[in-house]
């Protein structure tokens, strides 16, 4: 009998519990695929320029046409606070509705998977932080991104703030997600360039935070590294043609495909730095990580294990290496990351607002955050002071 070499197996994690659809179009969908998931009243929710722009109402007659009565939300704001999910949520039952269809960015989609908890688990949102705390089972929810950033349609996550405390609560696992998520690049043509530009940096950051991250596996990284060459090669021609079909879509797919890479993999230092920067200054989640990731990236890379992975990231953006050694591919890809920020108007942090008084209290409040779990190089309070210096 042959004695089997096991060698090291890697436990990996890895979870993907969404339909999705993908076109041209697709959103049209949403009432067919509301009437198959048996749903009869629909909550919309999404945010007051999903409105003023007119992108809810042919999702809204697509429901209505499957006979399917239909409520919206439209209070939605930016980096949600418990406040908007407790009055959606009060809205969403007083309407006895039995599924929701999320419109917008992750703002939006976030706000609808933290309401969908609350209508069928008691309030307040607060006791579902960290992972599979959602005790009963949730109600179909279909989730339609308008931006390319947040992977928020394919996460087991939703985010909410917690505005007592001026913090980003992380809620993840069961009954977190959506049950279908519908892309429709024709909902991101119209786009404004920044919000383009900021969405398009969230995702780039979430597929390298995944595929450096201390919980990356070959099946996250496979999405991750396919993630970094769609946002990396379609990023600028979104943001100065918005009206490229082809790069609006190839956007939605990294973005996508970087959720689907992050879900499982976990995300890092950046993410953790700009949760407390969005909850104490207000500045929008994809600009504040699109801001601090060149200079993560160049913190992180002093770690070999961190070299050697961004070799292959390199390689995927296009940047000819000549040297072995790590620092010179550290050099490269933080200079690429730079320059893409550079040519799409990436604001510095004293651009949107940001203090320097604020620094240390930032740099504790990063500390405190889940990511940093995940992170490939332990940070200090002093080392997050000097990268937001240095993104300053």
């Amino acid at each position: 009998m042959k004695t089997i070499n096991q060698g090291t197996i890697p436990t990996m994690n890895f979870s993907v519990s969404v339909d999705i659809k993908i076109g041209a179009g697709a959103s049209k969908e949403v009432g067919v695929i509301s009437k198959d998931l048996g749903v009869e009243k629909v909550l919309c929710i999404y945010d007051e320029g999903i409105k003023s722009a007119g992108i809810s109402n042919n999702i809204v007659d697509s429901l209505q046409n499957e006979g399917i009565k239909v409520s919206t939300y439209d209070k939605v704001t930016p980096n949600p606070p418990d406040s908007i999910v407790t009055n959606a949520a009060e809205f969403a039952r007083k309407q006895e509705i039995d599924g929701i269809v999320a419109i917008g960015g992750g703002s939006s989609i976030d706000c609808a998977k933290a309401v969908n908890i609350l209508l069928t688990n008691p309030g307040p949102i607060h006791q579902y932080e960290g992972k599979d705390q959602v005790e009963h089972e949730v109600k179909p929810i279909i989730a339609i991104p308008t931006t390319a950033g947040t992977g928020s349609e394919v996460t087991s996550v939703t985010v909410v703030t917690n505005s007592e405390k001026s913090r980003k609560m992380i809620i993840a696992g069961q009954g977190c997600g959506a049950t279908t998520a519908l892309l429709d690049p024709e909902l991101t043509v119209g786009l404004p360039a920044n919000v383009t530009a900021g969405t398009g940096m969230d995702a780039l950051t979430h597929a390298l935070e995944a595929y450096i991250s201390k919980g990356a596996s070959v099946l996250t990284d496979i999405n991750a590294l396919k993630a970094i060459e769609l946002i990396s090669k379609n990023l600028y021609e979104s943001t100065v043609n918005g009206t490229n079909l082809q790069a609006r879509s190839n956007m939605l797919i990294g973005s996508l495909l970087a959720g689907i890479a992050f879900n499982s993999a976990g995300l890092g230092l950046v993410h953790a730095i700009s949760h407390p920067i969005s909850s104490h200054c207000g500045v929008p989640h994809g600009i504040a990580n699109a801001t601090l990731l060149p200079h993560v990236l160049a913190f992180n890379g002093e770690d070999e294990k961190v070299q050697d992975r961004l070799r292959d990231v390199a390689s995927i953006m296009g940047i000819s290496i000549v040297s072995k050694g790590g620092k010179e591919t550290i050099e490269h890809v933080v200079e690429k990351v730079s320059e893409l920020c550079e040519k799409v108007n990436i604001p510095r942090l004293r651009d949107v607002g940001v203090e320097t008084t604020e620094f240390s209290q930032i740099a504790a409040d990063a500390l405190k955050e889940k990511s940093m779990t995940f992170t490939p190089r332990k940070a200090m309070k002093e080392d997050i002071v000097r990268i937001l210096e240095s993104a300053y």
